[in-house]
């Protein structure tokens, strides 16, 4: 087992961040020794905390952080860390000097989000050529390192994010009693969807089904569950706003930040994710585990979970027609409801399950210590 200091020193609560935690905590289920470094007061800082860390603080922002660079130098050797996974490509211009001295200690790196600007300049090459792997969540975003990047095709690796199948278990969850709970009964025929409160998320194109849908089919409830993105908060209201604006308050519910997801998603009979834009879709393989039919943009990493009218139904981004025609299919169709959450559920099992994620990182790992032979 190896001593392994995962570092995220961004300040926001998104995907990325939540993987930090998550993955943090899977990696010393196998009994490895995890080290987490974040910004101080963060979301990811309580987040670790609540998983029964004691994460160090670091304060990065910008580029250039010599003492930063010196404190994670001294916990690098006082921890005696034999690997170090950096999750926010930033972070790199303070750990890649801290490991300057330190050249047994490999140094990976998950690639989270697509970048628009080359990165080929000669202190990017001085950079990655630091770094030993680098870890795409989704072929868009293997495609992009390799675009943009100093990088080969050899260092890059695609794994998949992966979803505890032991939380998101169908036949675990009362269905029933979640929607009692939320007010819902058996004849309401229930749409929702996961995520921050952002318009690049297609919350806008979800209101704006909700709103055709209603009209057609009365039964119908719909489920926001997600809050505003740091410094997003107007954003949020002013989407959120659409729901008084357009009379919506009756059938449309923000339940805000939630940690039961699973626990929601067995109270929904579709999942909607209208993303304009995705690096993978984390929300959208735990609907599937769930078994839920998924209604979703093609576009992007949506492109690796979703097999279009086989493991649920694709739409363009931004098109609310065509949103609104997959759901209207959906909703007068149970047996294809039943069959796509079915075949999507199987999907997840094969493709996207906790242990197929952590085998190929522990590989990854494997990889870079192989010649000290810590693992």
């Amino acid at each position: 087992m190896a001593t392994i200091m995962q570092i995220c020193a961004s300040p926001s609560w998104g995907g990325m961040e939540m993987h930090v935690g998550f993955l943090s905590t899977q990696l010393a289920k196998r009994g490895h020794k995890i080290i987490p470094v974040c910004h101080p007061g963060s979301p990811l800082e309580r987040n670790l905390q609540e998983r029964g860390f004691i994460p160090l603080r670091i304060r990065l922002g910008g580029y250039f952080h010599p003492s930063g660079i010196s404190k994670l130098a001294q916990w690098v050797d006082e921890n005696g860390v034999d690997l170090v996974h950096s999750h926010y490509s930033r972070d790199l211009w303070t750990i890649v000097p801290a490991l300057r001295r330190r050249g047994r200690v490999p140094l990976i790196l998950t690639k989270h989000l697509g970048t628009q600007k080359p990165k080929r300049d000669p202190l990017h090459r001085w950079i990655y050529r630091r770094v030993n792997h680098v870890v795409a969540i989704s072929e868009v975003i293997r495609r992009n390192l390799l675009a943009t990047h100093p990088l080969r095709p050899e260092q890059v690796s695609v794994v998949h994010h992966g979803v505890d199948l032991s939380q998101f278990a169908p036949e675990a969850i009362d269905r029933s009693q979640v929607r009692e709970e939320l007010g819902l009964t058996p004849e309401h025929l229930v749409l929702g969807m996961v995520g921050r409160v952002q318009v690049s998320k297609g919350y806008l194109e979800f209101l704006a089904m909700a709103r055709q849908i209603a009209a057609e089919i009365p039964q119908t409830r719909f489920l926001l569950a997600g809050e505003a993105s740091r410094g997003e908060t107007g954003e949020a209201e002013r989407i959120l706003a659409k729901i008084q604006e357009w009379q919506l308050d009756k059938v449309v519910r923000h339940l805000g930040f939630r940690r039961d997801v699973p626990r929601l998603l067995a109270a929904m009979d579709i999942f909607v994710f209208p993303s304009h834009a995705e690096a993978f879709g984390l929300a959208l393989i735990e609907a599937m585990a769930m078994a839920k039919p998924v209604i979703a943009s093609n576009c992007d990493g949506v492109l690796d979970i979703v097999i279009d009218q086989q493991t649920g139904l694709m739409v363009p981004p931004r098109h609310v027609e065509a949103l609104s025609q997959a759901v209207r299919s959906l909703a007068r169709n149970a047996a294809q409801r039943l069959a796509i959450g079915r075949r999507g559920r199987e999907h997840v099992l094969q493709h996207f399950s906790l242990d197929r994620m952590l085998n190929a990182i522990e590989s990854i790992y494997h990889t870079a210590l192989s010649k000290t032979a810590i693992i």
